[in-house]
């Protein structure tokens, strides 16, 4: 993916963004559960999660180059569990669920390990970090949960930025052309970018400090709006949830 993931945030277009911040969290959340609940190696299951991956990506309306970026990353990820396919028996005490082929376990994994990349990907694209903080000030999150989880989204979108620019500004000197500079970049990195990262890190917390960032609680900065479509949003994901349970109680088929 050429543009860093901090800036994945609130780059979606979909209807989805018109919802209440905490409802896109709380619809995001409950498919996310929905494509782990439902089994991956099933033909009920695997509709299931391709249909509300799909269903949310396409509401969301992200990027095709994230989407696309996500999926290639996912299957690098994933597909060499299938090297383990010759090596899997199904014979007994094998471990292999009764009626499950070796196939059913690497299937499970892709299917699953896919659908959450897409479903998160497409959370943290319809959220802005300001809506991320509205969603979890609204929400019933730990307050010390959703604080720990704003500073890592905030301090990680420093970090990446901080890196980007000493980056840069090595290739500007230079310091991309053959093996022997590569390697004096890669001894003299933690002399050059640890410190710079450290000191970016403490003048934001003095910044925060001096603001009163830790005095007050976190709570909501906007008057909430629930409409219709935040109730639709609510209800279809409730659906989709029990789908999902429906699926991995019932039969395997």
């Amino acid at each position: 993916m050429r543009a860093a993931w901090h800036e994945v945030w609130g780059c979606a277009r979909g209807p989805v963004v018109r919802l209440a911040p905490a409802t896109r969290l709380a619809v995001g959340f409950g498919l996310f559960a929905a494509c782990l609940i439902a089994p991956g190696a099933t033909a009920w299951g695997l509709a299931v999660i391709a249909g509300t991956t799909t269903l949310w990506v396409v509401t969301c309306r992200v990027p095709v180059r994230m989407v696309r970026s996500t999926v290639v990353l996912g299957l690098v990820l994933f597909l060499p569990y299938f090297l383990l396919v010759p090596f899997t028996s199904t014979g007994p005490g094998a471990g292999v669920a009764g009626g499950a082929t070796p196939v059913s376990v690497p299937l499970g994994i892709v299917s699953h390990g896919l659908a959450v990349m897409l479903v998160s990907l497409g959370v943290v694209a319809s959220l802005s970090k300001s809506d991320l903080r509205e969603a979890l000030a609204r929400l019933p999150v730990p307050r010390m949960v959703a604080a720990i989880l704003l500073q890592i989204v905030q301090q990680t979108s420093t970090l990446f930025a901080e890196t980007r620019r000493i980056g840069a500004a090595m290739a500007v000197r230079g310091a991309t052309g053959g093996a022997g500079a590569a390697w004096r970049v890669l001894v003299s990195l933690p002399r050059v970018w640890l410190p710079r990262v450290a000191d970016r890190a403490e003048r934001v917390a003095t910044a925060m400090e001096l603001r009163g960032f830790c005095d007050d609680e976190l709570r909501p900065l906007r008057p909430a709006r629930m409409a219709a479509a935040d109730l639709l949003g609510l209800v279809l994901t409730a659906v989709i949830l029990g789908a999902a349970v429906l699926v991995r109680s019932g039969p395997r088929r």
